[in-house]
């Protein structure tokens, strides 16, 4: 990381992504203290269905309050946590408890202002162009603790290596989860 950063800071400017970034500082985030519930909002929408060439499906919308909705983001999470490889098959199975809430407060004050906590996204995957449909909302999840660091540092839902699902927790300042970052070599 260190050889990474230092390199980086060479360069005035970075293109990424058609994005033009200036590098001026590094941070480390502090950790955060995990528990078996944490209420989470979401950086980007959660994608809940996995898609294929000319196949709608994906942009099918399921109620987030539905046991459908939780079933499917745990499915997805233990299969990706399985594919890590940073667990036992014994430690996956105790993983059972999974349950999202979402704040019905908040959906019911976009719906009753007529706005959208779910629309839909193009994604591309070998240049071909899929439309799922992403969540964004606040919500509460309930799981075990290394379920919800597993979340935290790797998204929650299908294509979280595309970008979707990554999650903040909620009521946190962010800047005050900052340390400063110290290179390991001079």
């Amino acid at each position: 990381i260190d050889y990474f950063l230092t390199n980086l800071f060479e360069f005035n400017q970075v293109e990424l992504g058609g994005l033009y970034l200036q590098p001026e500082t590094v941070e480390l985030e502090d950790r955060i203290e995990v528990q078996d519930s944490l209420k989470f909002v979401c950086i980007s929408p959660l994608v809940i269905l996995n898609s294929s060439f000319n196949d709608s499906t994906a942009k099918r919308f399921i109620p987030p309050e539905t046991d459908t909705f939780s079933d499917l983001l745990y499915e997805s999470t233990i299969e990706r946590m399985e594919a890590s490889g940073m667990f036992l098959k014994e430690q996956l199975e105790g993983f059972y408890k999974f349950q999202v809430v979402p704040d019905k407060t908040y959906i019911a004050r976009l719906t009753a202002a007529q706005k959208k906590f779910a629309r839909i996204y193009p994604v591309y995957d070998r240049d071909v162009k899929y439309e799922i449909r992403g969540y964004t909302f606040p919500f509460t999840l309930y799981a075990a603790k290394e379920v919800q660091e597993f979340v935290l540092h790797c998204g929650l839902g299908q294509f979280t290596h595309k970008g979707f699902g990554m999650l903040d927790v909620a009521h946190s300042n962010p800047n005050s989860r900052v340390l400063k970052y110290e290179f390991s070599y001079a």
